[in-house]
Parts: C-alpha cells; sequence; structure tokens
C-alpha cells in the first residue's frame, strides 16, 4: 500500500499549476510540498479586537527567472490595510516565530505600476492605484497574484545574497505596526529559466 503522501503530494502540484483557484485551502495542517507554502498567526489589537491571520501561496519554488505566484489570505483586519509583496526577510527573523518579528521587511520589490503586479496594497479605503490598490472581501480575506524575479533590489539577489519572502504587513498608515507582518518563502530553481 502506498504511503498517502504521494497522493497529497500529486494533488498538491496539479493544484498548484491549475492557477488562482487550485490555491489550497487555508484551514488545516501545513503540507510537505515545497511548492505551497502557508502561514498564520493570531494577533490581538491595542482595542482588544483579535484576528486569525491565514496567508497561502503557490509555488514557492520557482524558475531561475521567476514567476507567478497566486496567494490568499483570509481573517485580517479590515480596518487596517496591509501591503503583499515580495521583500528581504530581515536578519534576526525567525520564520514562524512572530517573536521575532521586530523590523520591517525590506527592500521589497518595486511593483507601483499595475502591470509589473509585484505587490498590492489591500484596504477598504478605496484610494490608491488601480490594480495595485484592492479591497478585502468578506472575512478580511483577498485573493490575487504577485510577479516575482529574483533580483529584488539592483544587485540584490534572493538565494545568492539574501532570503526573501512574500509578506503581508501593515501599510503606510501603520509602517512601525508588526502585527501583520507574515512571511512565505519563496526560492528561484537555478538552472530551469523558463
Amino acid at each position: 500500500m502506498r504511503p498517502p503522501t504521494g497522493h497529497l503530494l500529486r494533488g498538491v502540484l496539479a493544484t498548484a499549476a491549475a492557477g488562482l483557484a487550485a490555491l489550497l485551502p487555508l484551514a488545516g495542517t501545513a503540507t510537505a510540498s515545497p511548492f505551497v507554502g502557508h502561514a498564520h498567526r493570531t494577533v490581538t489589537t491595542a482595542d482588544g479586537e483579535t484576528f486569525r491571520l491565514k496567508l497561502a501561496a503557490a509555488p514557492t519554488v520557482l524558475p531561475a527567472d521567476g514567476g507567478t505566484v497566486y496567494v490568499k489570505g483570509s481573517g485580517y483586519n479590515r480596518a487596517q490595510g496591509i501591503f503583499l509583496a515580495f521583500c528581504v526577510i530581515p536578519d534576526g527573523v525567525r520564520v514562524g516565530d512572530p517573536t521575532t518579528y521586530t523590523s520591517a521587511p525590506t527592500p521589497c520589490l518595486g511593483g507601483r505600476e499595475a502591470a509589473d503586479g509585484s505587490s498590492r496594497r489591500i484596504t477598504d479605503t478605496g484610494t490608491g492605484t488601480p490594480g495595485v490598490t484592492i479591497p478585502y472581501e468578506e472575512g478580511g480575506s483577498f485573493r490575487t497574484t504577485l510577479n516575482l524575479r529574483p533580483e529584488i533590489a539592483d544587485g540584490v539577489v534572493c538565494d545568492v545574497d539574501v532570503r526573501c519572502a512574500i509578506v503581508t504587513r501593515a501599510d503606510f498608515t501603520a509602517t512601525g505596526v508588526r502585527l501583520y507582518d507574515q512571511y512565505i518563502p519563496v526560492r528561484f530553481a537555478r538552472g530551469t529559466a523558463s
């Protein structure tokens, strides 16, 4: 009898290839597949509201020259806008341990134009760059894509010079707030340019 992990892995790979609709549900345990990433944390704001933030992304291993990642989040505070971006993981941050999330993830891959698609601002304020700024959906959720490449800044390359991740963080209305920081590491498969 085959172990169930083989079936799970094949299912995850087929799902990731299918696109945005293929994102795995956010509830449940983390997968063993390197191609789907999950992050979650529970936070309480200064006014006592509790939010259970969940983030998923697929694929998390991209060709050497980059590619498109499908991202889904839920449980975010609709009263606080966030940035969804591809950024350097700061020194001292241990992914999965929010007690180490003490500084903002930066630098991030630029993406102020809708055609670029490498970052998003998610907010209910209705202001921002069309195609870059999107509203929250019910339950503080969102679904979108990010177009990523390994050179995150001039002369700074992910997997060579720095560790990089898809992140959420509070937008420019609360830049010092670390409650909404989440990380899903992304790698680039050297020698497999598309």
